[in-house]
Formats: structure tokens, C-alpha cells, sequence
């Protein structure tokens, strides 16, 4: 089957224009070696994927949380004076350790005054003067949320950041930050999510996966979904990659013939079907897929550019469901 191209390939968190596809950096200037994170991030450029994500504690466990951030900024400041202007740029506060520790369970948090010292530290290390878009990397129930909004709306309101979003929140606790007065609102929600549904009861803290509820809620409040993990570290492409354990239930099986069916169809591999489905799904979740080479920015672009018929999205929907 022949796939049409999608002519738009832009959608909004708050008044910011993002790709289709956000361009993950987790493993920039550690698992992926800076001068192969520079050619990835040239290719992003060139093709469109200019929503980047980062944080600032990727990767403390294969670092100390300082380098996929420094590669950014370095890309930034040896690509010419407009380069930045191009990129629609995210990062997260928060879940960085406090001065002397390594792990998350000590980390920073989300205080006032945490979040400034974590933004300002951001800033520095991206080399720039401003982020399109702040997310709390992780919930801290012992701030209250009007603090954590209120510095967020004060950052906002100095041009420090955009917009500003959240990320690992449960359903309860987006609500309440949705009734927590505020001159912002949380414009994004990023959480796990992926084509096969985890299976019922897993433990995945501190990471949050995206629930029907939760996705309920934010689309009721126009807020933007996008998703960490779609592919499932290559599960749905490569032999050499079992589906984690968490993912493997009763019911996968039927799901994954569904999916190969559809990719058998189009001409697409299982991964690229999922990225497209998941732009295309009657609530849309940004994929944001973790690069470590060129091509797989290139394979990511193609696939969230091609439009499946809707006969296909509803397939994919009904085993899913």
C-alpha cells in the first residue's frame, strides 16, 4: 500500500510549534559519544525533529547528569548564531541529586528556590538564555504544588522559560495541579506509553505510565500528552531484544500480529507503525524516541510523516483495546 505524506507534520504545546517527534538526548555525550550525538542532532535539524528533549540529570547513571545538556549547548554554540532559534527545546528539573549523592534517591526536588538553582545550572550548560519548555521531571509531594507553580509562573513571566509542563504525575495529582491557582498551567504531560499496554499492577516508580484517566483529564484541559519509551529499547523490530517482562501478558501476542499486519501493509517496520499510531490515535502521545545514530532520526521523521489510512488506525485501536 502506497502511504500518502502528511502536509503538516507541526503540533502545539501551549503557543509553541513542536515536531511531530521529539528527538530524545538521554544518552548524548555518554552511551553515544559527542561527535555521533552532533551528527544526530545535524540530521534532526536538517529533516524537521526540531522538539528536543534532554533533562538535567541525563545520564547520571552512566555520568553526572551534565552531559547530554552540554552537548546540546555545544551544538548550539558551533552551529552558527541562528541555530538555536530553529530548536523548540525541553528540559527537566528536579530529579537531579543533591550536591554529594548519585542517586534519585536524594534528589533536588522542587522547591522555589531547587528550581531555580536547577534552571540556572540548565541555562549554563545548554548555552542559552531561555527554555521553550520546563517540565517537572518527577512529582515531590513534600512541596506544594503552589510553589512549584508559582516559580514556575515567576520563570515564565521573566522569559526564562515558555511553557512549562509535567512529567510522572498520576492522575490525582494532575488534577489537584490543575486546581492549584496559577498565572501557568502545565501545557504538557509526559509519561511512559507505548502500542502494548503494561501489564496491569507493574512497578514502575518512579517512572508514571500514561492511564486512560490521566489521559482523560488532559485532554479535557487541552494539554499536550507525549511519550517516553515507545519503542521499547527496539522490542517490536530486533530479534536480538525480548519484550521486558512487564509487556509480555496474555494478550500481546494478538496485539503484535495486529501491529506486523499493518506494517506488512504499509511497508513500514513494527517501530515506525507505532510512532505514526501514536500521532494518529483519536488522543494523540509525541513519541519522543531515543537516538544513538543518524539513520534512526531519519527512520523516526519518516515514520510520524506518513499518514495511515484510518481503516489501519482503527485495527491497530481495536487490538490494542
Amino acid at each position: 500500500m502506497d502511504l500518502t505524506t502528511t502536509s503538516s507534520t507541526t503540533h502545539h504545546v501551549g503557543a509553541l510549534a513542536v515536531s511531530a517527534v521529539a528527538v530524545g538526548t538521554m544518552h548524548f555525550g555518554t552511551a553515544v559519544d559527542a561527535q555521533t550525538a552532533m551528527s544526530c542532532l545535524d540530521v534532526a535539524a536538517e529533516v524537521g525533529a526540531t522538539f528536543w528533549d534532554t533533562a538535567n540529570n541525563y545520564a547520571l547513571w552512566s555520568g553526572v547528569g551534565d552531559e547530554s545538556e552540554t552537548v546540546i549547548g555545544d551544538w548550539f554554540t558551533s552551529r552558527g548564531p541562528y541555530a538555536r532559534d530553529r530548536i523548540t527545546l525541553a528540559s527537566k528539573v528536579g530529579a537531579r541529586p543533591r550536591p554529594g549523592h548519585s542517586d534519585l534517591d536524594h534528589v533536588q526536588g522542587l522547591s522555589a528556590r531547587a528550581v531555580r538553582d536547577q534552571v540556572t545550572g540548565s541555562l549554563q550548560r545548554l548555552r542559552t538564555d531561555h527554555l521553550d519548555l520546563l517540565y517537572a521531571h518527577i512529582d515531590d509531594p513534600t512541596v506544594a504544588l503552589a510553589e512549584t507553580l508559582g516559580v514556575f509562573d515567576e520563570l515564565v513571566q521573566e522569559g526564562l522559560v515558555r511553557e512549562i509542563g509535567a512529567s510522572n504525575l498520576t492522575a490525582d495529582r494532575l488534577k489537584e495541579a490543575l486546581r492549584t491557582p496559577s498565572g501557568h498551567r502545565y501545557r504538557a504531560l509526559q509519561q511512559r506509553f507505548t502500542y502494548l499496554p503494561i501489564r496491569p499492577g507493574a512497578d514502575t516508580a518512579p517512572q508514571v505510565v500514561l492511564d486512560l484517566e490521566t489521559e482523560r483529564i488532559a485532554s479535557s484541559a487541552e494539554i499536550t500528552l507525549v511519550g517516553y519509551s515507545p519503542l521499547l529499547s527496539g522490542a517490536y523490530t530486533r530479534t536480538d531484544r525480548p519484550l521486558p517482562a512487564d509487556y509480555s501478558t496474555q494478550d500481546s501476542r494478538q496485539r503484535l500480529d495486529a501491529l506486523r499486519s499493518v506494517a506488512d501493509e504499509v511497508g513500514l517496520d513494527p517501530g515506525q507503525v507505532v510512532l505514526a499510531w501514536m500521532n494518529q490515535r483519536p488522543t494523540p502521545v509525541l513519541p519522543i524516541v531515543g537516538v544513538s545514530r543518524p539513520e534512526q532520526v531519519r527512520s523516526a521523521w519518516h515514520a510520524v510523516t506518513q499518514v495511515l489510512p484510518d481503516h489501519l488506525i482503527a485495527r491497530l485501536q481495536a487490538a490494542r483495546a
